[in-house]
C-alpha cells in the first residue's frame, strides 16, 4: 500500500510524489493567497499576504488568483490519485476564518447529530444562525464566480451549489469523534441532483498532528493490495480541500484526542449537476412566443418525451454515444 501525508503542518506538505515542498515565511503572517497546494504533486509559489476583505461575497475571495489556478493546475487536478482533488492553502484571509470560528453557532441553533458506529460529528447548514462572516464566505463559495472556478478546474460544465446547504455548512467533530470511511451519498433528492463535487474549508487554528483528523483519500482496491492508494491530508488552518465525490473512499477513522474543548472544525460545499434529459437542447433553442410559427422538430422531441419509457431513452443515448466513439 502507498501512503503519503499531505499537509503535514500548516507551513508544509507533502505532495503525492513525497516530496517536501518548502515552507513559508508569509504563513506566520497569517496568510498567502493560495501559496502552496498540492494535487497528486506540485506546488506554486507564495502571492503575497490577504488582507481582511470587505464583508461582501464578492470581496472574500482574490478571484484572479483562482482563476489562474484553475488554468494551471486543471490537468494536474483531474490526473491526481486515488482520485481527482486539489489542495490549496491560504486563499482566505486568516482575520476572516477567525471571525468565522468566533461565530460558531451555539447550542441553541439547529444542530443536527451524528452518533453511530461509523461517525461521530455535528452539522449546521441553517445559514441564518451563521454569523455575519461566515454566511458571506458560504455565499461566496455558493456564487457564480466560484461555480465557474470549479468547473475550470475540474472540467465539470453545469456544476450546481446547493442553496440549502444540505448536509454542509459548519462541520464540527469532537474530541473522540470520527468519520470512517465512505462514499458520499450521490444524489439531493429535494433538487433531483446527482452530486459531483465536495469543498471543504478547515478552521482549526494550531492543530497539532498527533490529534489525528487528518482526511483520509483512498483508492478503492482492497487496502492490502500492493496498488492500493492513500493520501492523508492534515486538517490545517485556512486549507481549502476539493475533490471529485463519485466512487470517492474518504474519511478520517482514527478517533480524535485533541483536548477537551477543541473540535476538528470545518466549513463545506457540495455542488451538483443535474441529470441529462433527453432532446434538453432541441427544447431551449430560443424563446417560444405564443404566435410563433410551428416547429416540427420540437414538437417531435416533445412527443418523444411523452412516450418514451426513460429506460429506452438511456440505452438510445448509450448507443449513440458508441457509435460517436467508433
Amino acid at each position: 500500500m502507498n501512503s503519503t501525508v499531505a499537509g503535514s503542518s500548516p507551513s508544509s506538505f507533502r505532495s503525492e510524489g513525497g516530496a517536501a515542498a518548502p515552507s513559508s515565511a508569509a504563513t506566520a503572517t497569517g496568510g498567502v493567497s493560495a501559496a502552496r497546494l498540492t494535487a497528486g504533486a506540485g506546488t506554486v509559489p507564495s502571492a503575497g499576504p490577504v488582507p481582511a476583505p470587505a464583508l461582501v461575497p464578492s470581496a472574500v475571495v482574490e478571484w484572479d488568483r483562482l482563476t489562474q489556478i484553475a488554468a494551471d493546475c486543471s490537468s494536474r487536478y483531474r490526473t491526481a490519485r486515488p482520485f481527482p482533488h486539489l489542495v490549496l492553502d491560504d486563499v482566505f484571509s486568516a482575520a476572516l476564518l477567525d471571525q468565522a470560528i468566533a461565530e460558531l453557532p451555539g447550542v441553541e441553533a439547529r444542530w443536527t447529530g451524528y452518533d453511530t458506529v461509523n461517525e461521530r460529528k455535528q452539522v449546521c447548514s441553517d445559514t441564518a444562525a451563521f454569523g455575519p462572516t461566515a454566511e458571506t464566505i458560504a455565499h461566496a463559495l455558493n456564487s457564480s464566480r466560484f461555480v465557474r472556478f470549479l468547473e475550470a478546474l475540474t472540467g465539470i460544465r453545469g456544476l450546481i451549489p446547493d442553496p440549502h446547504l444540505h448536509a454542509a455548512g459548519y462541520m464540527k467533530v469532537p474530541a473522540g469523534g470520527f468519520l470512517g470511511l465512505h462514499y458520499d451519498f450521490a444524489t439531493q433528492r429535494e433538487l433531483y441532483l446527482d452530486r459531483r463535487i465536495n469543498v471543504l474549508l478547515y478552521l482549526n487554528r494550531d492543530w497539532q498532528s498527533q490529534w489525528g483528523g487528518q482526511l483520509e483519500l483512498h483508492s478503492n482496491d482492497s487496502p492490502d493490495s500492493q496498488r492500493h492508494q492513500e493520501i492523508k491530508v492534515e486538517p490545517a488552518f485556512n486549507r481549502l480541500v476539493i475533490f471529485n465525490t463519485p466512487n470517492a473512499l474518504h474519511g478520517h477513522r482514527t478517533p480524535l484526542t485533541c483536548p477537551k474543548g477543541r473540535s476538528r472544525l470545518c466549513l463545506s460545499w457540495y455542488y451538483y449537476t443535474a441529470p441529462p434529459v433527453p432532446g434538453w437542447a432541441a427544447r431551449s433553442t430560443s424563446v417560444e412566443f405564443k404566435q410563433g410559427r410551428f416547429e416540427p422538430a420540437r414538437a417531435a422531441v416533445k412527443f418523444i418525451n411523452l412516450v418514451t419509457p426513460p429506460i429506452l431513452l438511456r440505452w438510445a443515448k448509450l448507443g449513440a454515444q458508441a457509435l460517436r466513439g467508433k
